[in-house]
Formats: C-alpha cells, structure tokens, sequence
C-alpha cells in the first residue's frame, strides 16, 4: 500500500510530526522531579499535529489509521535525512 503523505504537499504536517517526535524524545530523557510540563507540550504537539491531519482531508479519505501511520512513515524518512 502507498503512503497517503506526500513529502512536498504535506510537508507542514512532517513538521508537525516531527515537533510530536521531538517533545517524545524530551520527555522520555526527562530524570527531574516535575515532567508535567514536558507532558503539557507533548500534548499539545501532538493535539494540533491530529488537527492539521484530519484538517488536510486525509483523516476522512483514508481514516485515521493510515493517515497517522503514513504521516508518522514520512516524518521518519525526513528525520534520516
């Protein structure tokens, strides 16, 4: 099966996924007392990374599951270059 995401078309939800990766990252290394903060920002990235989805079409084209899993393919190929 094709991958829903286009790398030029839907390259600002890339940059979307890519903020969720990044903000996982940052939590996932967090040793300190208090990781809500960190939490709230990953929340946050990854509440407007599942607006701008199901805002661009794909969500209603392809249902949820392959648009997340094609953005979250295309955002992995972006990060290894």
């Amino acid at each position: 099966m094709a991958n829903v995401i286009d790398p030029e078309r839907h390259a600002h939800l890339i940059d979307l996924q890519l903020k969720v990766f990044a903000a996982d990252r940052e939590l996932m290394a967090y040793t300190g007392d208090d990781p809500e903060p960190l939490r709230e920002t990953m929340r946050q990235s990854a509440a407007e990374k599942n607006a701008a989805l199901e805002e661009s079409g794909l969500v209603a084209e392809h249902g949820w599951n392959a648009a997340e899993q094609g953005l979250k393919q295309a955002a992995r190929a972006a990060e290894a270059g």
